[in-house]
């Protein structure tokens, strides 16, 4: 009995001589943090020093923002998640609130890291933020391209980020790509048209060149409620670039080369 008794003591004990030992730590998911919320939403990023590029999302407790980021497989922490929506449940609504909104006209892109997004990289490199609030999240989160590596030169069709668009879901500002969208959908090339990016109003710089569905409702996904007529524009197309149904889905398309 004896024996058994002090197996029993030294299991119970054995937790805290591992935490004295710095072998592991645990977070009390419940346990309320800064802002009131879970102490695990206000954990750094922590990447883990193995090499596996995990894609997982992370909440920032800087700006209340989740953000995608690899991680490395190894040794991270509970304040990882495997998807934009479960970071967003588990640490939604503390102090700040940068993505918090009510139209969809209240929100706007703005960079996920300290690097500029390239145009190669895609709607993960960017987060949605309330218009009000960029000007803060951008002194949280400053963009320097002297410590980033220059982006690739590309030739129009391979740009991506042009299909990454901000709107306002649930109460909280998104990122979403309009080719995994029903405004990308269509079933032969007469229902797709080009368009010069897909904000509020079309651009006129023939740069970053979309193909949407004619009938899509591009407007109530970026636009505020209140919005008034855009200004003028002739579009500017890269010469013998067409709007085709490839695979279920309106893209550009340039003529092949000679």
């Amino acid at each position: 009995m004896l024996r058994t008794s002090s197996i029993a003591v030294a299991l119970g004990l054995l937790p805290s001589l591992l935490l004295a030992a710095g072998c592991f730590v645990t977070v009390n998911q419940d346990d309320p943090g800064d802002g009131g919320l879970p102490a695990l939403c206000s954990l750094p990023q922590k990447v883990g020093p193995c090499e596996a590029v995990i894609p997982m999302y992370w909440h920032d407790p800087d700006t209340g923002v989740c953000k995608l980021f690899s991680y490395g497989g190894c040794d991270g922490n509970a304040n990882r998640f495997d998807s934009f929506e479960a970071c967003q449940e588990a640490c939604h609504g503390g102090s700040p609130d940068m993505d918090a909104c009510e139209a969809p006209g209240d929100c706007v892109l703005a960079a996920a890291g300290n690097c500029p997004p390239c145009d190669t990289t895609g709607a993960g490199s960017l987060v949605a933020v309330n218009r009000a609030m960029k000007d803060e999240y951008d002194r949280v989160n400053p963009v320097s391209s002297v410590v980033c590596e220059a982006c690739p030169d590309v030739s129009e069709p391979e740009r991506r980020l042009q299909y990454a668009a901000a709107t306002c879901e649930s109460g909280r500002c998104v990122v979403r790509d309009v080719r995994e969208s029903q405004l990308t959908e269509c079933t032969e090339d007469a229902e797709c048209a080009l368009r010069d990016g897909v904000g509020c109003c079309e651009g006129c710089d023939g740069i970053g060149i979309v193909a949407l569905n004619q009938s899509a409702d591009l407007r109530s996904l970026v636009c505020p409620a209140d919005a008034g007529a855009c200004p003028p524009c002739a579009p500017v197309y890269p010469d013998g670039m067409t709007a085709v149904c490839s695979a279920g889905r309106c893209q550009p398309r340039l003529p092949a080369a000679p």
